[in-house]
Formats: structure tokens, sequence, C-alpha cells
């Protein structure tokens, strides 16, 4: 194999605005942080090291230290976003352009990772399930669509995007209206799908919670991201006159 072809193989790792420090071939990894890593990131004295790990197309990280979360962006995504809480190790990233980020405040403590280009090994025919991050709060936002048929609430109808924030706000992280209209949209966009003409915004919910259920994207384990108490199904809405969205036969393609 030519020197050039083991490089579209590697992972690139580079320090903002500079060029490329760290190559790694399948299999190899290196350690970051401003202690003790071959990689020396930002100045905070308190940060401790990392690591990460080629593994084919796509790359896997750790979190070394004792406390603070790394947050790794994909920079071609639509505000997606993998968390790396302290202590987690060999996290897979799927993304091929990553910022990351190791604290907030401090400049110089982010890096970029190339990953290499995937190569597709399904047919032309063929669709596939986009990867959701079950850690994220876009999904969290699509198992609150989805908890009253998970929980068998009868015929329950989707919650409106009101009623999936004061869920999701019963935890220390309360999430707003428009924050939750902004991952409905995500996700819509994620999973490939495009409203017909003239249809609400209540189409686009039932959609999502159809294929998510039909799919098992969101199944009942899930439902532990809830937090706060299990609702009383008396008191949530009812199945109301909607017109049935056409769900596709085959999964969504991929974004």
């Amino acid at each position: 194999m030519s020197r050039a072809e083991l490089a579209a193989q590697s992972l690139l790792i580079c320090l903002d605005g500079q060029s490329p420090v760290v190559e790694l071939p399948n299999g190899d990894s290196v350690s970051f942080g401003w202690q003790g890593g071959e990689i020396t990131v930002g100045t905070d004295q308190a940060l401790t090291a990392g690591r990460i790990r080629a593994f084919g197309d796509y790359w896997l990280m750790s979190n070394c230290g004792a406390r603070g979360t790394y947050c790794v962006e994909n920079l071609e995504g639509a505000g997606e976003y993998v968390k790396v809480r302290a202590g987690r190790i060999g996290v897979p990233i799927p993304f091929e352009l990553s910022r990351v980020t190791l604290t907030v405040g401090a400049g110089g403590n982010s890096f970029t990772v190339y990953a290499p280009e995937r190569r597709s090994t399904a047919g032309p025919g063929d669709a596939g399930i986009p990867l959701l991050d079950e850690e994220s709060r876009y999904f969290q936002v699509l198992v609150g669509l989805c908890e009253p048929r998970l929980r068998d609430f009868g015929v329950a109808a989707v919650p409106t995007p009101a009623q999936v924030s004061a869920r999701l706000s019963a935890s220390d992280r309360p999430l707003g209206r428009s924050a939750v209209n902004y991952h409905i949209d995500y996700l819509a966009t994620k999973l490939g799908i495009v409203a017909p003409r003239g249809m609400t915004r209540a189409w686009k919910r039932v959609t999502l919670v159809t294929l998510a259920l039909k799919f098992d994207l969101v199944r009942p384990e899930h439902l532990g991201l809830i937090p706060g108490p299990v609702p009383d199904p008396g008191g949530l809405t009812r199945a109301q006159n909607h017109r049935t969205p056409q769900v596709p036969a085959t999964p969504p393609r991929r974004r």
C-alpha cells in the first residue's frame, strides 16, 4: 500500500491554526492534555489527559480525567455533538470532521480531528438508519414524543412541543418550547422526513414517532432518559382527529 493510500486511511489531528500534528493509522492511539499528553492542548493546569484511538473509519475517545466533560462537535452536522464525561473510555465518534473542546473558557483547549472518509457498502437501492446519539438532547426530545405510546396509554396523541418541554423540564436542565421545536426539525432533517405541501407541524411529530417506533430507534428502555415521575395516563392528551401520515415502507435514507 502506498504512502498516499495509508494517509487516506489515517486519522489526522490538528491543533487550531496549525498543520496536522499527528497522523494515526488504524489501531494506533495518542494521548492529549496539559499534563502528560503526547499532544499538549491548552493551558489549564487542572486538565488531565485523554486518549484518541483510530478505529477503521471512525475513532474512539477516552476522558481519563477525574472531572470535566469533553465535547465532540460534528462540524458537518446541524448542531450534533457527543459528550464524553470524566472516566468514560472508548466512546465511539462517528463524525468525519470534528471539533474537540476540552474545557469551556480558557482559549486553546480545542483541536480538530479528520477521520477517513467512509466507504459505503450499501447497494444503489439500499437505505440505512442514521446513528442517533442516545445521550443528546434531541434524542431525549424524541423519547418524550414517543413516551405515551411506549407506555401503552391507549391510543395517545403525540405530545405537543409545550408538553414535551414541560415533561423534560422536570430535571435541572429545563428545555424551552422553541428548543423542542428546533430538535424536532433537526430530527426530521436527519431522518430524511419531508412534509408534503399543506401538512402541519403536527404531521412531522406524528411521522417522527411512527418511524422511531417502527424501526426501534426508541425502545421502552429509553424511558429512563425522561426525568421525573411517570405521568398519569388520565392527564395525557388523547388522540385527536388528524390525518395519518404515509410512512415510507423502507428505512429513511442516511443523511
